[in-house]
């Protein structure tokens, strides 16, 4: 089973959201449909932001990735540089074979 990191907020998005009691019974006709209506979208507008917000944080996570890989090859580079610069000053008939 996977782990879960990240967790979208609301799961469900129609759930909750028509009158009851003493309330439902003096809206008009049709007012409980408005109701699921409004929500359901409040509901999707939640769960847009909750989404953003994940999305953000994931790529805020690769960047600092990315940043990492950049600097290791870098200092790779760095690396590669001095050996190629060595390589230069090094005769090949003067170094001894063992």
């Amino acid at each position: 089973m996977p782990f879960v990191i990240r967790k979208v907020e609301p799961r469900f998005l129609c759930r909750g959201h028509v009158p009851s009691g003493a309330a439902a019974q003096e809206l008009p006709v049709g007012a409980e449909l408005e109701a699921v209506a409004n929500g359901a979208l409040t509901g999707s507008l939640k769960q847009l932001a909750s989404l953003l917000t994940i999305a953000e944080d994931i790529f805020a996570e690769l960047t600092r990735e990315l940043t990492a890989v950049a600097e290791r090859s870098a200092q790779v580079r760095r690396r590669l540089d001095k050996v190629e610069e060595r390589l230069v000053t090094v005769d090949p008939k003067k170094v001894p074979v063992l």
